[in-house]
This record gives C-alpha cells, structure tokens and sequence, in this order.
C-alpha cells in the first residue's frame, strides 16, 4: 500500500514511523476478510480489517482527528487477531490497531454513556475484589434487569453479545465439513495424535 506520510512527521514519531512500515506491507488481497467476525456478520468492508486499515491509514496520514464513524468501526474490532493468521503479507494488524485506538483517545471525546461505561470497567476488571462484590451485587440486582432495558448502554452491551453468537455461529457454518484425510473437521481435534488414547501426547505423561 502507498502512503504519503510527511518525513519530517516519521523523524520525529518512532510510533508514526512503525504504523507506517506496517501500512506499506499490506497488499489489501482480501484474504483477512474471510476470518474476521465483525465482517462475516456485518458484511460491511469497512467493518473488516481491510477497511479499517484503509481508515486508520486515511486517519494518521492526514493528522486528522477521530470521527465517529471511524472510531464505531475500530471499536467494533474484537482484536482476535484472526486475520493475522491468513495474511499472507505478515501484516502486523494488531500494532497498527493499537495505535489506531491511542489515538482515538488522544483525539475524540466519548459520550457520556459511554466514558461512565469505561471508567466502570477500568475501576472494577483489574481488582479481583472488586470484581466479586461487583458478581455479588449483579445477582442481587438481576430481578431489576428489565427496569434497564431500555439504558443506551444496556442496549450497545446486549447488541455486542449478539453480534459475538451469531458471529461464531457464521464462522462455525463457515467450516468445511471434511478435512484432508477424508475425516470431519468437526472430528479433527478429538482424533489428533497427541490427544487420543494411546496417542503422542498419552505416551509422553
């Protein structure tokens, strides 16, 4: 891929100059789009890695801003990784991923929904503690549950986990059902050497 990053922008930002290495090693074959979830599901190119690189590239480029729409399609990034693993070009996604990310913070202000949610998060993940009394005080909250139903951020949480379903349930129909050999793919991990009785794994324990 082309790019038109400025010289002096790359001598002064190592970040910058890594991002840019990485956006020149894409040769947008297309291949990444066939394991990306968010694009099996949604179907929208700019939801695949492809698209996103083409916004991220178009973003740190042009020294522009966050919009909302490139930070509702990066954010939809579940950073699997998936697509690492069938480039054929050894494409570093996740790197430029994450720069994409730091500077969305640097450059757009969230809804308020939206940095309560994070800060939520950030307060309450890292600390095992609070993370159980968060646990204790969902269970007794459940019964409240449809009071909230119709909470913004109530909404985006219960879209994300139906996009993740349907996006395995995509990815599982995607599966070829035999695999070279003339077995089931779906039988393929249960009948692999190291795991089957009497198999490479067995005879090492």
């Amino acid at each position: 891929m082309q790019t038109a990053f400025a010289p002096e922008r790359l001598a002064a930002d190592p970040q910058l100059a890594s991002s840019e290495k990485i956006l020149r090693t894409c040769v947008h074959c297309g291949f990444c789009t066939a394991t990306c979830p968010t694009y099996v599901l949604l179907g929208d190119e700019l939801d695949s890695p492809r698209g996103r690189i083409y916004q991220i590239k178009d973003m740190l480029e042009g020294g522009k801003d966050a919009t909302p729409e490139i930070v509702k399609h990066v954010d939809r990034c579940l950073s699997c990784l998936s697509c690492m693993t069938t480039c054929p070009s050894d494409v570093h996604y996740m790197h430029l991923v994450d720069h994409a990310r730091a500077h969305i913070e640097q450059t757009y202000r969230r809804p308020l929904a939206d940095r309560l949610m994070r800060a939520t998060l950030a307060f309450v993940l890292p600390h095992p503690g609070r993370f159980r009394l968060a646990l204790a005080a969902a269970w007794f909250a459940k019964p409240l549950a449809p009071l909230f139903s119709s909470v913004p951020a109530g909404a985006a949480w219960r879209d994300a986990a139906a996009c993740a379903r349907k996006a395995r349930g995509a990815l599982r129909d995607r599966e070829p059902a035999r695999v070279p050999g003339g077995g089931r793919a779906q039988d393929a991990r249960r009948h692999s050497p190291g795991l089957r009785p009497g198999g490479a794994g067995a005879r090492d324990q």
